[in-house]
């Protein structure tokens, strides 16, 4: 195991972690279980890192089939290790790619990522984290593209974004008729400034619905809302 590795116990799986690649995040752990209640059927997570994502849809939605992309080899090999190791496997599939050029005729009806972000700042030193989290190898621009290319005609998809960056996803996807029809802003407690923003839509243009979760209260502990999103994945909060 790298010397930074480490792993993530979930209630029904586990997942190794971080070196090389990001560390599993509390903002990714929510965004999975938010986006895991509208999976369905034939499901991708572009840029999947160590499967978790991928994980969560499995659990959730025991009848989805889950394709995860990673364009980092060795972050994708993370993957499939914690893939073989989990007791979804059978649905689980680690593929190494990049998806601008992956080469499918499949179409998903849900598609799901935490895509890269951070614009003109200086590169991470280690070449899997600058892929994770630099989004000149995954522009918003790019991503509303491979999902207009792999997304069903009744498909929903679901991403991860700060604000100011969402709001170059929405102009990329309104470009390609795919909408945003719901938002959820992110904050670490009730008067911190936003963290990132949930988002998913489909090809069909209609109001948005806007909500907020605060992970913590204004008393240190978790909302219940976040206990509410995680508890079936947390082993922290019961059943």
């Amino acid at each position: 195991m790298a010397e930074n590795r480490s792993i993530f116990e979930f209630k029904q799986f586990s997942l190794s972690h971080g070196n090389p690649g990001l560390k599993i995040s509390t903002e990714a752990c929510l965004f999975g279980a938010w986006a895991s209640l509208k999976a369905r059927g034939n499901c991708l997570d572009i840029g999947t890192g160590c499967g978790l994502l991928a994980s969560m849809l499995a659990q959730a939605n025991p009848s989805c089939v889950v394709q995860a992309l990673e364009i980092h080899p060795e972050v994708a090999h993370i993957a499939s290790e914690n893939f073989h190791n989990s007791p979804f496997k059978v649905r689980l599939q680690s593929i190494e790619a990049n998806v601008l050029t992956y080469n499918t005729d499949e179409k998903f009806d849900f598609i799901c990522s935490n895509p890269p972000f951070f614009t003109n700042h200086l590169p991470a030193s280690d070449e899997a984290k600058h892929l994770a989290i630099h989004a000149d190898h995954l522009s918003p621009t790019d991503l509303a593209a491979s999902i207009d290319r792999l997304l069903t005609k009744e498909g929903e998809f679901a991403v991860l974004y700060p604000a100011d960056v969402l709001a170059q996803f929405e102009h990329s996807l309104q470009a390609k008729g795919l909408y945003i029809h719901e938002k959820v802003s992110i904050h670490s407690n009730p008067t911190s400034p936003l963290l990132r923003v949930m988002a998913s839509g489909s090809r069909k243009n209609k109001p948005i619905k806007q909500d907020r979760i605060n992970i913590k209260t204004e008393l240190g502990e978790y909302s219940p809302k976040f206990i509410e999103l995680l508890r079936p994945y947390y082993i922290i909060f019961p059943s």
